[in-house]
């Protein structure tokens, strides 16, 4: 029988977390709407075109182009393409692209959040995504008056400009970053343009006896699970919305398939927050009561913790916290408080599909309705618009 099936052709990675999550968005978008025939070929973010697909016959390509060699090889089939990595534009295509104002505005507030006011970038120079998000940090910190030291690698080492090339590289740069980095004043928060490059910033201050979190803050991007729980300590990292890429790439290819024209510009997919691990876990402060609360706050704030908790487990009086803690952090424990289970519930709202009196109860409310109270006096709208607005699929 005749089929009306479009052949479409898959050339993402599935060696990386970010490449296995744009896969997983496609299937979503397959199964809840596109009738495709589907080609799948395993492999890794840098491999060439396999040479019997030169000759495939097809409708349309979901790719993540890395380099020139692979975008001609994906031209030369001459069908509607969409790329998820956003560095090379199809011919006949778009492009799709985690936001670097959005990532790098997370990691830089969170930082300030906590209290440092020295920061530093490590990243892979020449590469553009890396290049993409220093621009993006150095301009956001810039607009709050800070000064962001960049790390530059030793000239001999400045010959790659594809991520695998410079990530093995990386691996023998540890001297030369634990030197950079004693060399600037600390406590210092360090942004790393992705997981791997977090990891060897973390092995680099290993070597050195430099203290994670306590003297280096580290942040990386991706949320790669294994690369981030291989670090020694464990890597905080910005989470991409990598099911939403995949889904909205495949739909954009499906429109295109059926003859709409390809948007110029690059979309952009906000992430959806930041994976809190030990690297990132400090306070940056010199008052040690200070800190103290922040850290009783972040360990317990989501378990119905109050001011007067604090209060009694410091043994100060609660003005006396109050002042200080203002002074340091320009908002009062209370705000800190709601500040940190507001985070906690915005993950559980894009994650789960718990209802409201669940949330509630994990994030030290009494009640769904003073959860829902709460939520939309902190972000302007209610729980449910805050989920349909973040969630990639609607809730049953």
């Amino acid at each position: 029988m005749p089929t009306d099936r479009k052949r479409v052709m898959l050339l993402i990675e599935s060696s990386r977390a970010y490449g296995r999550g744009c896969l997983l968005g496609v299937a979503a978008y397959v199964r809840s709407h596109g009738r495709w025939s589907v080609l799948h070929i395993e492999r890794g973010l840098t491999e060439n075109l396999p040479k019997f697909l030169r000759s495939w016959k097809g409708d349309g390509i979901v790719a993540r182009i890395e380099n020139e060699k692979i975008a001609k090889a994906v031209a030369d089939l001459g069908v509607p393409t969409v790329d998820l990595r956003g560095s090379h534009r199809p011919a006949n295509g778009a492009m799709l692209d985690t936001d670097p104002r959005i990532v790098t505005r997370m990691a830089a507030e969170h930082f300030l959040d906590i209290g440092f006011r020295h920061f530093a970038y490590i990243g892979f120079p020449g590469v553009d995504f890396s290049e993409r998000r220093l621009s993006a940090y150095v301009e956001y910190l810039k607009s709050r008056g800070m000064d962001v030291h960049v790390y530059s690698p030793h000239p001999h080492l400045q010959s790659h400009t594809d991520v695998l090339g410079w990530e093995a590289r990386g691996e023998l740069e540890g001297a030369a970053i634990a030197e950079w980095l004693q060399s600037l004043p600390r406590p210092l928060a360090v942004f790393a343009c992705n997981d791997v490059r977090g990891r060897q910033i973390i092995d680099a201050c290993n070597r050195s006896d430099l203290s994670v979190p306590e003297e280096v803050a580290i942040i990386g991007v991706d949320d790669d699970e294994v690369i981030c729980e291989l670090s020694n300590p464990p890597l905080s990292s910005v989470q991409p919305d990598t099911l939403r890429i995949g889904y909205e790439g495949a739909a954009l290819l499906d429109s295109m398939m059926s003859g709409d024209t390809p948007p110029k510009d690059t979309i952009f997919i906000p992430p959806k927050g930041i994976a809190h691990r030990l690297s990132s876990e400090a306070t940056a402060v010199d008052d040690r009561e200070v800190a103290a609360a922040m850290q009783l706050i972040r360990d317990h704030a989501c378990e119905g913790l109050s001011v007067q908790d604090v209060v009694s487990q410091l043994h100060v009086s609660r003005s006396t916290l109050e002042r200080r803690f203002h002074a340091a952090f320009a908002r009062t424990p209370a705000m800190e408080i709601e500040r940190v289970r507001m985070s906690r519930s915005k993950l559980l709202l894009m994650e789960t599909r718990y209802k409201l009196s669940k949330i509630a109860t994990m994030t030290g409310y009494g009640s769904a309705s003073q959860f829902a109270t709460a939520f939309k006096r902190h972000a302007g709208l209610t729980p449910g618009d805050f989920r349909k607005q973040t969630q990639l699929f609607s809730n049953p």
